[in-house]
């Protein structure tokens, strides 16, 4: 019998963003090595590529060898997580950012595991005592599609000799217009900033100038080819997860400035990293470019260890377990009695189904 697993996300691809894309690589990945594969979403568009998706929460209660959770502090990701109890199949919590919300709190130490990636996490976990649950889990990226095609300059008209560029939804922890006044210092006119982001309900997107070029691209191509094409990716934001568009600037040989956090902190002698807005400010206006050692270096560092195989490797290394090493709450299970009464059982099971029941009903109706 083929394994089973389940990603858990807010909205799945072809919407655009980090975590819809990064997930969508997971199950394609899992997928590819004969196991079966759902992701339950929020918001999606249906199957995709042979990976089955639903946002139907009845899915949670069949048998898996294991639910993956990307991150919490999201309306789909805390529902599951706040439920972790009520789910009898091991769960991985991934720790994208980590939290002290309750709802993750309280989900840490339902999870069997806790995935790990970054410095902080580690400390994290540590600090609340949960170290036995802790995992190794190498965030990696999609080779293939990964890879930027040149062309961007070109299309969008760049024409200064050094083009800068940073990415996201114009979120407020992106600290773009942060970097936009920071960058309006450096007073270099052979230098273009440009910033994409694909989301702008909540934000407002800086405005336009002279050397600083603010863009909406939905297109995963155009992005990809912006960051082959930059000569310096700076990650300015004040909290990341891991930054998987730092793996991205090193698998197209583009040099990277980010602050002192998560995967940068990880990943420092590969770019530059900073504490203070001086520092970056120092550099941007020192930048002349990026060494053919430097690139290759950070090239070969990403493609040994942060590819999307080696994050599904540590995923599936969870599910070498016998089944017999979880329980999962059945009718058999109830008659045999096992550790519990059948009046404790029948407490669980019962909630559980009507709670489920409920908000597969509200999911189809919406």
């Amino acid at each position: 019998m083929s394994k089973k697993i389940l990603y858990v996300v807010h909205r799945y691809a072809p919407f655009p963003g980090g975590s819809e894309n990064y997930v969508r690589d997971m199950a394609e990945e899992t997928l590819s090595r004969g196991i079966e594969v759902w992701v339950f979403a929020g918001e999606h568009k249906g199957n995709l590529n042979g990976v089955r998706v639903t946002k139907d929460p009845l899915i949670l209660m069949r048998k898996w060898d294991l639910i993956v959770v990307h991150g919490g502090d999201v309306a789909v990701q805390d529902f599951v997580l706040s439920n972790a109890k009520r789910f009898t199949s091991p769960m991985l919590l991934m720790l994208i950012v980590p939290s002290e919300s309750e709802v993750y709190q309280k989900a840490m130490q339902a999870v069997k595991y806790i995935g790990c990636s970054t410095k902080e996490d580690w400390e994290f976990v540590e600090d609340k005592d949960l170290s036995s649950k802790s995992v190794q889990l190498r965030h990696g990226i999609n080779e293939k599609s990964s890879f930027g095609k040149p062309g961007f300059r070109e299309k969008y008209g760049i024409r200064t000799k050094y083009m800068f560029l940073s990415c996201g939804g114009y979120w407020p922890n992106k600290a773009m217009h942060e970097l936009v006044e920071l960058f309006n210092k450096v007073a270099r006119d052979d230098i273009t900033l440009v910033l994409t982001g694909y989301d702008n309900r909540h934000n407002i997107i800086p405005k336009e100038s002279k050397f600083v070029k603010p863009l909406m691209i939905d297109s995963r191509d155009d992005v990809m080819s912006a960051i082959s094409e930059a000569d310096l990716y700076i990650m300015h934001s004040h909290r990341e997860g891991f930054g998987l568009v730092l793996l991205e600037s090193m698998l197209n040989k583009t040099v990277w400035a980010a602050r002192n956090i998560a995967g940068a902190r990880l990943m420092s002698k590969f770019g530059f990293t900073y504490d203070t807005d001086d520092q970056l400010l120092g550099y941007m206006r020192s930048f002349n470019g990026v060494t053919q050692n430097q690139a290759e270096d950070a090239f070969e560092y990403v493609t040994s260890n942060h590819l999307i195989r080696n994050t599904v490797d540590d995923i599936l290394k969870l599910t070498l377990e016998a089944p017999s090493a979880w329980k999962c709450v059945d009718s058999k299970q109830a008659l045999a009695g096992m550790k519990r009464s059948w009046r404790s059982s029948i407490l669980q099971i019962v909630p559980t189904w009507l709670f489920l029941v409920y908000f597969s009903i509200k999911s189809r109706n919406s």
